[in-house]
């Protein structure tokens, strides 16, 4: 009995991963830093009765349609002139989004901010600050189904002196058949796992079995992107006592990049070639058994 258990807990210590290599690019100048990647995880957990075989599976989605939030900020002298203006910029911008087929009721207004704006007036000595104006701000929230539109987007924006585009929300519709999926994804590995352990160890198990834990979760792309500046300075050390220099640094460029979960620790990885930014979904699923 002891040898037998002791082969079960030597083959349970066993750690299932999957890794992906891969050729390293100029984002290896970005890496001095943890971004919460998933960790390889133990695949099995042991008592002197009970073991857990655990499944971690990730599917990429690609999104069923995107919410694009445009800023616009607007000053004037009064409010009234304030919102004469920015209201007209908006119109514009709507007007143009309705002919490339956005339709109305996926537009809506929102106006987040409405402020004074104070300036300082110089007499003689004295600086004294005067109300000088308003400042209205509102933010134009776009619903559309394909990623490629939002270049358009931003293009017919800028053309209205619209720059700031705050966010991009991913969305995806039906989220408890990608559960579903990963669900039966997991079970499936699980079942593959208890065959092979009982049979190597010869070990028999209840018929019955429970489920320890079930997690469901997701990581959208806001949270996996990643930036790096590549490039390589000199040093300028004076020499002599009275020797220093000014120094003005060139303007370095930071790109950024969408950087996936790494794959490694995962049993499976459903769509794991992506091109284009993804929602990452990813369940773990643990399952009880009991030895007999």
């Amino acid at each position: 009995m002891k040898t037998k258990y002791y082969l079960i807990s030597l083959l349970f210590c066993t750690i299932w991963l999957t890794v992906y290599g891969q050729q390293s690019g100029n984002s290896v100048y970005g890496q001095g830093y943890t971004k919460g990647k998933m960790p390889g995880k133990e695949t099995l957990y042991l008592s002197d009765s009970t073991f857990i075989i655990e499944a971690s599976v990730l599917q990429n989605v690609i999104a069923d349609g995107y919410v694009a939030t445009f800023g616009l900020a607007e000053e004037a002298t009064t409010l009234k002139e304030c919102n004469e203006k920015i209201d007209k910029r908006i119109k514009d911008f709507t007007s143009q989004l309705t002919k490339m087929g956005v339709a109305k009721t996926d537009i809506y207004v929102d106006m987040t901010s409405q402020n004074k704006v104070y300036d300082y007036k110089i007499t003689g000595e004295v600086a004294e600050e005067y109300l000088q104006g308003f400042e209205l701000k509102k933010n134009v929230i776009v619903k559309f189904n394909h990623i490629s539109d939002l270049d358009q987007m931003v293009i017919m924006a800028s053309n209205l002196e619209i720059y700031d585009l705050v966010k991009v929300d991913y969305i995806v519709n039906d989220l408890n058949a990608i559960h579903t999926q990963l669900l039966t994804a997991a079970s499936e590995i699980i079942s593959q796992k208890k065959t092979l352990y009982a049979a190597l160890t010869n070990a028999h198990l209840s018929p019955t079995a429970e489920i320890y834990g079930d997690q469901f979760y997701s990581f959208y792309p806001d949270q996996l992107y990643a930036s790096y500046q590549a490039f390589e300075s000199g040093n300028i050390s004076g020499s002599g006592y009275n020797n220093t220099y000014t120094t003005k640094d060139a303007r370095k460029s930071a790109t950024y990049y969408y950087d996936k979960i790494n794959y490694s620790g995962f049993d499976k990885v459903i769509n794991p070639y992506v091109t284009e930014p993804a929602v990452e979904f990813v369940i773990t699923l643990q399952i009880k058994f009991e030895i007999e």
